[in-house]
């Protein structure tokens, strides 16, 4: 830090200062196994509002819609969830999300988003008929008010790294065998930058008044990352998964797992910590539209028993007839 002062009751002064910017993030660092899920690791989140063509309800014309979200949560992503949660109004459709992780503040803004609209989200991806099988969202398929026709589907969908932050929103919360559900250490990146500042001053008796502070040039210095948490990133992390309602068993999971792998997480094991709140898959959420608050999915999803006989007074007609 450089002091500069000059003899008269003026003065100006450089004091540099060193900056340091925080930016916590849960990136998955093998894209294998991001490739073999079938999430580009990448591609920033895109959300969709789908109308389901599903076989059993298409030609009615009566399938539910849902949101989909699949890619990287990013920092703006947040702003992209308002955005179609604005555009759909008051409807509480249901979120089939797939994703590698991302940036942690994100994913946990989202989730208090989500449950605050208390809307319901499942493990799962989104496939058009109008795309190529290996691609099961393309550009072709969107509709010009950003809408696509699709069915949910839980092979091969991930919510790894951050992503289960996000998930942890949803008011039901649900993941099939055939998805994948992991977590890992939180990486935080420090950025090092230097900030110069022209301070000008005044001595009135014998105390520095400053007059003016203007900043005259900045310059990055350096950057590295680090998987510890201090005490109060832990308490922050403990607190929003209370608020969830997921068992803070979490991040014990999270701090115990090496950043460049991933800790797959059972359907029991999720069950246990509260992540899931039943085992379902995406299909039965989205097809689970009508489920009143506390309902289960598969009694909301289950086919209505058919009314009871009620017994109809016969006439003398009908009593000859069957007599």
């Amino acid at each position: 830090m450089n002091f500069r002062f000059l003899p008269q009751l003026a003065a100006r002064c450089c004091q540099t200062l060193l900056w340091f910017v925080t930016g916590a993030s849960l990136l998955l660092v093998s894209p294998a196994l991001v490739e073999a899920a079938g999430v580009a690791g990448g591609a920033p989140m895109q959300f969709l509002l789908v109308h389901g063509e599903m076989g059993q309800c298409r030609a009615d014309n009566a399938c539910p819609d849902w949101i989909s979200a699949e890619g990287q949560i990013m920092a703006d992503t947040p702003r992209k969830l308002q955005k179609v949660l604005k555009q759909i109004g008051n409807r509480k459709l249901p979120i089939v999300v797939s994703s590698p992780g991302g940036d942690v503040k994100a994913a946990m803004e989202m989730a208090r988003i989500i449950r605050k609209q208390k809307l319901s989200i499942a493990v799962g991806r989104t496939r058009s008929r109008a795309c190529p099988y290996a691609e099961p969202i393309c550009s072709a398929a969107v509709a010009k008010d950003g809408s696509i026709k699709g069915q949910p589907f839980s092979y091969g969908a991930i919510c790894f790294s951050a992503c289960p932050l996000f998930f942890a929103g949803g008011v039901q919360r649900v993941s099939s065998p055939f998805a994948l559900l992991g977590v890992h250490q939180i990486t935080t990146t420090y950025s090092e930058v230097r900030v110069q500042y022209r301070t000008e001053y005044e001595m009135v008796d014998g105390k520095r008044k400053v007059l003016s502070k203007k900043e005259i040039g900045r310059k990055f210095v350096g950057r590295y990352d680090t998987t510890k948490l201090d005490k109060a990133q832990r308490a922050r992390l403990v607190g929003f998964l209370d608020k969830m309602g997921v068992d803070r068993g979490l991040v014990d999971l999270m701090l115990g797992t090496d950043p460049n792998g991933i800790h797959l997480i059972s359907q029991m094991e999720a069950l246990r910590l509260k992540l899931t709140t039943e085992l379902a898959d995406a299909d039965a959420l989205v097809s689970a539209s009508n489920c009143k608050e506390n309902q289960s999915i598969s009694d909301c999803a289950a086919p209505s028993p058919p009314p009871p006989a009620t017994d109809v007074p016969m006439t003398s007609a009908s009593a000859m007839a069957g007599k």
